[in-house]
């Protein structure tokens, strides 16, 4: 990302200052659309015609707040105030303990847990929600963590409590296969299996980093679903950090396990790896601490946020042949270089946030390497890039066990060549971002604690160009700019580090410095998002296969408890959830002849049951 403004070394080397740590207003910039510009057109299968990726679904049946869902366009001013939610400082108290109805926790949730983003193929996420007696129960262990990022507050409204698990895919299925000798692998495949089945070791470290930037993501994204959900009126409290590094682990071991016990989390679970990853206290909002977004504009945010996802294809460069015309020219446009100070502003915001190292510190921590692919030297920097990964891939399919790969039909060597795409970096600005242990360790951070800030920094700084890709959205455009989050290229590149003699994607740039790559993110500006395809992945059980578990219900992974039951939020006998969350703006896929996708737009739940207080407060 473009700098702020230098700093010279001697600012940098003096104590900040309470106002240094502040964080910084990031603000609009518009992107201009090109003179013609074009929108996905798709449509619904004729009948007998093949289906493809860029066909609409004939039908969804979910039970997931998302939805197919297309943008909404939002004013400048609209957009500039929406933009506060990329600068949020932690509350200082909270309010008096307020009821709050099911409905509005449902909508905070989906904009949380239910759709934060994560791998399409992992499930790692669960939630369980305390009413107002169970979270001064919980602020009493709270308070006796070590580590905490944030004093706990009196008078939270409820509590969430976020368990995470180990990144678990048949992409580390694949991996327990790579990286032995012929004849040796017959025990040491073996064995390596058993070492992640029993004590969760990662074949590569950067599938361990996954974990924790999912966790960071979350994070960020539950601070901000408190303020749009409420509409401005409450806001959270995350604690994360006394829940990262094993060392940290062990110290609150006590109290960790009081939580778990809290939440019913069994022996088989924790045995399974699932363990307390985040808590957030909620809570109403003191006076001059409420966030100044009136409710038409947050109906707009959250219908936003449920319809924003990675942007892989970017028009006239990676679209393949059998895409439509929109998908096949490039549009001419380019993201702004004032966006990306933006989007770098963000970035630190994050990261200084979710550390709580001054904001100086946080951006000499930070790696990133922006890669312009609109210059040569981009384009050269992007080639020799994708020619490692490509070696790295051609080096896996030489040397897997043939024992193992031939009995499932080459199952695993044709996974591993389809990866190839997924490696394939397409935008006007691509940034590898990543740290040094040994500086992160210089400054008395935590290795786990800094992982999941590049997550949350990589997050909100694509929200950036996302945000602005609605503002001032004409109306025969689907979106101005996106983002497509990546941990692939990092994923392949460790596999050449651990097994193949391979330097890091950042040894180059960030020479001397002993960096270590961890996500890869890519700024598109586009009028045209990507197939629905992609997202039917994702919502569609024919299109699942066995790689993809299908986004959640809120009954799949969230509990609350009730009358001293935990119980599964939105599940009513055999009724549970099919109500889009933010359904009312109404930004549902349609085709070119306006029809919509059978049961896309979902069925609201009771108004009854919306209506009622989850839990009574005297």
């Amino acid at each position: 990302m473009s700098a702020e403004p230098e700093v010279s070394s001697d600012v940098r080397r003096q104590p900040a200052d309470e106002g240094s740590r502040q964080q910084k207003p990031v603000e609009a910039v518009a992107i201009e659309p090109p003179a013609t510009p074009r929108r996905r057109m798709a449509r619904f299968a004729e009948p007998g015609e093949r289906k493809t990726r860029y066909s609409l679904p004939a039908e969804l049946d979910s039970a997931s707040p998302v939805g197919y869902r297309q943008r909404v366009a939002l004013s400048r001013a609209q957009a500039q105030k929406a933009l506060a939610l990329l600068s949020l400082e932690r509350p200082g108290g909270f309010g008096e303990v307020v009821a709050v109805p099911e409905g509005e926790l449902f909508e905070e949730c989906a904009l949380g847990v239910l759709s934060a983003r994560q791998s399409t193929n992992f499930r790692g996420h669960r939630q369980v929600t305390f009413g107002p007696e169970d979270s001064e129960r919980l602020g009493h262990l709270l308070r006796s963590l070590g580590h905490l990022d944030a004093p706990v507050l009196e008078g939270a409204s409820y509590t969430h409590v976020v368990l995470s698990r180990p990144y678990r895919t048949p992409f580390t299925l694949l991996l327990t296969l790579i990286g032995h000798r012929p004849v040796q692998s017959l025990v040491t495949v073996p064995w390596r299996a058993l070492r992640k089945q029993v004590w969760h070791h990662d074949d590569i470290p950067s599938v361990g980093y996954l974990q924790q930037l999912h966790v960071g993501i979350l994070a960020d994204a539950m601070e901000r679903a408190a303020v749009v959900a409420s509409c401005g009126r409450r806001r959270a409290q995350v604690f994360s950090a006394p829940f990262c590094s094993e060392p940290r682990r062990r110290e609150n071991r006590p109290m960790l396990r009081a939580i778990e016990e809290m939440c019913g989390v069994s022996a088989a679970e924790r045995a399974q790896g699932w363990r307390v990853a985040l808590v957030a206290q909620v809570g109403q909002a003191v006076e001059g601490e409420e966030v100044d977004l009136d409710r038409d504009l947050c109906r707009k945010l959250g219908a936003n946020l449920m319809a924003f996802r990675s942007e892989r294809i970017q028009p006239g460069s990676n679209a393949d042949a059998s895409a439509p015309a929109e998908y096949q020219e490039d549009q001419g446009m380019e993201v702004p270089e004032a966006l990306t100070v933006m989007a770098g502003r963000a970035a630190y915001n994050a990261f200084a946030h979710w550390t709580g190292c001054e904001r100086e510190r946080a951006k000499e921590l930070m790696m990133l390497e922006r890669i312009d692919v609109l210059k040569p030297a981009g384009q050269a920097r992007i080639a020799e890039v994708q020619e490692g990964l490509n070696q790295v891939t051609d080096r896996v399919l030489a040397t897997l066990p043939k024992w193992a790969d031939l009995p499932v039909g080459r199952a695993f060597s044709r996974n591993a060549q389809r990866g190839r795409k997924a490696f394939g970096l397409a935008g006007q600005r691509i940034y590898i971002g990543g740290l040094s242990r040994q500086e992160v360790a210089a400054q008395g951070l935590d290795w786990d604690q800094c992982v999941r800030a590049i997550g949350a920094s990589a997050s909100r700084s694509g929200l950036v160009a996302e945000l602005m890709g609605v503002m001032e959205l004409p109306p025969e455009c689907d979106l101005l700019a996106g983002l497509c989050l990546m941990a692939g290229p990092v994923n392949q590149n460790d596999i050449g580090k651990a097994f193949y003699g391979q330097e890091d994607l950042l040894a180059k740039t960030f020479e001397g410095r002993d960096p270590t790559s961890l996500l890869v993110w890519t700024l598109k500006a586009k009028t045209v998002a990507d197939p629905i395809g992609n997202e039917e992945q994702l919502m569609n059980p024919r299109r699942q296969g066995k790689l993809v578990d299908l986004r959640p219900g809120p009954h799949d992974i969230i509990k609350v408890k009730l009358d001293g039951e935990l119980r599964p939020m939105r599940k009513h006998g055999e009724k549970v959830n099919a109500e889009r969350a933010f359904g009312d703006v109404g930004n549902f896929v349609r085709d070119p002849q306006g029809r919509g996708i059978p049961g896309n737009q979902g069925a609201r739940w009771p108004e009854s049951w919306r209506a009622q207080v989850v839990w009574e407060v005297e």
